[in-house]
């Protein structure tokens, strides 16, 4: 026997009559002493919170209210439930040989948790802790998102109720193959969910969810080089001077104008009136940004101040994430750029245009991005041949 458990269902007087009582549950696990409440509000069965009882109805030598009495039925009932549930989740314990704490009891008996749960429970943990938290919407729904593939994946496998400390490094192979070969993904990608799978369960080690971490010797190499690709100045000519409909040149604008600040969908959402700042003199976009809350300078060039000026007070219509993309795609296929465009391909643009037109370092594009530190900057730049040849001394140059 690796757990010692006793139940104890005492009468707890009520505070405005003492003749009347309702019946709790404290359980003593281990030498440490849990009060669970009323054996009514806790088993489960749709029963009121607090059911009273006169205290000279209890039998304390059988553990339950005399037969005849009022109530007497529902609250022998909810007893029994109560024995139950604690019993189901004692052979638990044993069977697997798994210590038992009060909190794991307590959280395991009131929220109908596992003592292996799944990798389906885990997910579910994980998002309820970060909306405790407080965490962004945003980062919620991106961890929706990445969860989204593993789930089909184990519907898809049958591993719904497979417990997580089962899923091995073969389970994690034939996933990647899964994501690879029936979902499409490329070796990146299947290799970036495969990250996610791990870091779920390294969470749930320290969160002594599960007591084995099976992936915790498992390196996942992900391929750390990005897609830099972006437009160049003169593609955002010919998006400029397109002839679109009202609707599309509303999306155009809003990409132009991220790509001339670097703001990120949610930063552009959030700019207003009170943004716009004086700096040195200079007409400047300043704040923080939502997802990081670094603070971003952002100098007003001709063509932001040309849109600003278009769409006044800045109440630039930008439209939700889900029409943005697909309209952006719409207009580079009509415009005939053959590149991979999304929102976020204007940061991308806004750094390209920053280090090799306009050849600033890397400390002030820095700012004016909102980011921390060069680290950050990588996944955006690419220094091409027109940045070095400006920078290269002229007198050594052949010319044609």
């Amino acid at each position: 026997m690796l757990n010692y458990m006793y139940i104890n269902f005492y009468p707890r007087k009520s505070t405005t009559d003492p003749e009347q009582c309702s019946i709790n549950l404290r359980v003593t696990i281990n030498q440490e002493r849990l009060t669970l409440g009323a054996v009514t509000a806790i088993c489960g069965l749709g029963f009121p919170k607090s059911v009273m009882i006169e205290r000279k109805c209890w039998d304390e030598r059988k553990g339950r209210v005399k037969q005849g009495t009022p109530h007497a039925t529902m609250i022998n009932q909810a007893i029994a439930e109560c024995e139950k549930k604690l019993d189901k989740l004692y052979a638990q314990h044993e069977g697997f040989d798994v210590h038992m704490t009060a909190n794991s009891l307590k959280e395991l008996f009131l929220n109908g948790g596992r003592i292996r749960p799944t990798m389906s429970d885990l997910m579910g943990a994980f998002i309820d802790e970060r909306e405790k938290l407080k965490a962004r919407q945003s980062t919620i729904d991106t961890y929706r998102f990445k969860f989204r593939p593993l789930l089909a994946f184990l519907t898809a496998r049958n591993y719904l109720t497979k417990a997580a400390e089962e899923f091995t490094p073969g389970i994690l192979k034939e996933y990647r193959l899964y994501l690879i070969t029936e979902r499409g993904n490329g070796d990146r990608n299947a290799d970036k969910s495969c990250q996610v799978v791990k870091t779920l369960l390294l969470w749930a080690a320290g969160a002594e969810r599960i007591k084995i971490n099976p992936l915790l010797n498992i390196r996942i190499r992900v391929d750390k080089t990005p897609n830099l690709e972006c437009l160049t100045q003169a593609e955002l000519e010919i998006l400029h001077n397109a002839d679109l409909m009202p609707d599309m040149r509303e999306v155009a604008d809003c990409f132009r104008f991220a790509c001339y600040t670097g703001l990120a969908y949610q930063d552009m959402g959030a700019v207003t009136e009170e943004n716009v700042q004086e700096i040195e003199g200079r007409l400047c976009i300043v704040g923080n940004r939502l997802k990081t809350g670094t603070e971003y300078c952002i100098p007003i060039t001709k063509p932001v101040w040309e849109l600003m000026q278009k769409y006044e007070n800045l109440s630039i219509p930008l439209p939700k994430l889900d029409d943005y993309n697909p309209t952006l795609r719409q207009i580079m296929h009509f415009l005939g750029i053959k590149k991979r465009i999304t929102s976020h391909t204007a940061r991308k643009t806004f750094a390209d245009w920053c280090i090799n037109e306009l050849g600033l370092s890397e400390e002030a594009t820095i700012v004016a991005m909102g980011q921390k530190d060069a680290k950050e900057l990588k996944p955006y730049r690419r220094t091409r041949p027109k940045r070095l040849l400006s920078e290269f001394p002229k007198e050594w140059l052949k010319k044609e």
